[in-house]
């Protein structure tokens, strides 16, 4: 079974950040770092953990960008754990969470060939493309939440 809740010990953060790193920074040649930024402090974060193993198989943070409006961001699936609904159940949490923050907006910064995926949870594109690093490049999507 599959459990989303957010990370509380050292252990935890330790292997929520390594999935971050595994999955959105590794394959690009990136070092170790490169898979936090700034928002850390100010962040909620949230994994999905196999509760018969205890790994983490999915990881999303989500913060305010600014009032009304929340950010999420470094959503990563382990790779033997992908089309599993995995995603979707950290889209759920965060977007339960938002709405519990009082965010009217909910958006992220999604690579160039992400948005198909996030246009399934009804998420569209509000902005033009950004170099983001290397030949990568994102774009701004975002949801009204209700």
């Amino acid at each position: 079974m599959i459990e989303i809740r957010s990370p509380q010990t050292r252990e935890d953060f330790k292997a929520y950040y390594d999935l971050r790193y595994r999955i959105l920074r590794e394959p690009w040649g990136l070092p170790r770092g490169t898979e936090k930024d700034d928002y850390e402090p100010i962040s909620q974060h949230f994994m999905a953990v196999d509760t018969q193993t205890g790994e983490v198989l999915g990881v999303v943070k989500l913060f305010e960008k600014e009032p009304g409006v929340g950010c999420f961001s470094h959503l990563a699936v382990a790779g033997k754990a992908q089309r599993r609904g995995i995603g979707k159940m950290l889209m759920d949490a965060v977007e339960q969470a938002a709405r519990q923050r009082g965010f009217k907006v909910l958006g992220c910064q999604a690579r160039l060939n992400t948005t198909d995926y996030f246009k399934k949870f009804g998420y569209q594109i509000a902005g033009l493309p950004t170099q983001y690093f290397g030949t990568t490049q994102v774009v701004w999507m975002e949801k009204k939440l209700d």
